[in-house]
């Protein structure tokens, strides 16, 4: 057997979890819902299951103290997940669907809650490498989790003013105002189908795999609702909130982004902003003069991971809007997002909160357990009032491209 690393062994991983991923997709889609593999496709499923176990077993045999530890620990905890999802799910299916905390009064476990049930929730990482393209966010973009209650924001719309006066005159004395902003937090939930296939086999890190599949889900959410514009009014981007500004995608698209840019550090907002848009932007600005009409073709407008001279993410979702009913489509424009991502609050509040449903025909008829996530989120935006403004960002910016031959939007 090939020697790996136990980076590459990671990186496999991740690749096999994708691939599961995909085949259950393609199969529902196929299928009305139900996961049915051809025989073919069996064995391929099969053998995924069985190499991931094997490579699991293959970094265990790698890793000593302290790492070792944690993963007996997280084995320990996949036997408990797995056993309750069969309780949940498949054993009995005569109980309505149960919390993912199974409430034992034998066992002490009055409250139906992990804590006295020995279990841990499945932890949603920090995004991992998929094939969706888009999801990264801005290195100045914090999420903040386990918010509690609703947090207010207070801020100082004002400042104190200096002027000449006489030796002995009165100066006027000045109030210093202060407002606020309270966060409004939404309910977000999602649900992901588990196999019986990929429950069953007991060597399979089933929580590596639920993990996998929440994590790619809440990755895509984030990004769409961080760069999308809309009227969409319960999660809005800062960029729904801003009149875009049109801008020729020609030889000067450099200079005028930069001035774009320059025109937010006059009102204050001091430092680097972050610039986000699509691919297709990204290929034409990194073939377009930095200056125009020089000889020397190596300055471009995009160069060495930069846009004129500011950090840069790639998303196709900057050039998506949300309607007033939350449903997300590609517009029929090209968009650049310029924002000082510190003046966005994303939070998540309270607690994720999990639950099992096997107990459904539908769900146990297509030979899966469903297991759905729901917690509270906000993105509120800070820089809206700040030096007395009126609520309309300050801080972020939304650029539309315009096509230069023929006058009209990309």
């Amino acid at each position: 057997m090939k020697e790996m690393t136990k980076t590459q062994i990671q990186e496999r991983q991740m690749a096999i979890m994708s691939r599961m991923h995909e085949m259950e997709d393609k199969s529902r889609e196929a299928n009305d819902g139900k996961i049915l593999f051809t025989e073919q496709e069996s064995a391929e499923y099969r053998s995924l299951v069985d190499e991931s176990a094997g490579l699991s077993a293959r970094i265990k045999a790698m890793a000593s103290g302290k790492e070792l530890r944690e993963i007996q620990e997280r084995e320990e905890k996949g036997a408990k997940l797995r056993e309750m999802i069969k309780k949940c799910g498949m054993e009995k299916r005569a109980e309505s669907t149960t919390v993912l905390a199974f409430k034992d009064s034998a066992a002490g476990n009055d409250d139906a809650n992990l804590e006295a049930g020995g279990l841990i929730p499945v932890e949603i990482l920090p995004i991992i490498d998929t094939k969706v393209p888009g999801i990264e966010l801005p290195d100045d973009l914090k999420m903040a989790t386990g918010v509690t209650g609703t947090q207010v924001v207070p801020y100082s719309i004002n400042d104190v003013k200096f002027t000449v006066e006489g030796e002995v005159t009165k100066v006027g004395e000045q109030a210093l105002d202060f407002a606020h902003i309270k966060a409004n937090p939404q309910r977000v939930a999602a649900s992901v189908a588990v196999s019986f296939r990929a429950i069953d086999n007991a060597a399979f890190d089933i929580i590596a795999f639920i993990t996998f599949k929440f994590s790619k889900g809440w990755a895509m959410f984030r990004a769409l609702h961080v760069y999308a514009h809309g009227q969409y009014t319960k999660l809005q981007s800062p960029f729904a909130k801003v009149t875009p500004v049109e801008l020729t995608l020609d030889q000067n698209i450099g200079k005028n982004l930069a001035k774009e840019i320059a025109e937010m550090y006059d009102l204050g907002f001091e430092g680097d902003p972050e610039i986000i848009m699509d691919k297709t932007t990204e290929t034409d600005l990194a073939f377009t003069k930095l200056i125009p009409g020089t000889t020397d073709s190596s300055r471009t407008v995009v160069e060495g991971g930069r846009c004129v001279g500011y950090r840069y993410k790639v998303s196709p979702y900057v050039d998506y809007k949300i309607a007033s009913n939350g449903v997300a489509s590609k517009d029929s424009g090209r968009y650049i997002a310029i924002g000082h991502f510190g003046y966005l609050a994303e939070q998540q509040h309270g607690e994720l909160r999990f639950n099992i449903d096997g107990t459904s025909s539908a769900n146990f008829d297509r030979g899966t357990v469903v297991i759905g996530m729901d917690t509270d989120y906000s993105l509120t935006e800070l820089s809206g009032k700040v030096n007395g403004g009126d609520g309309t960002p300050q801080a972020f910016k939304l650029i539309k491209l315009i096509d230069p031959a023929s006058s009209s939007e990309i």
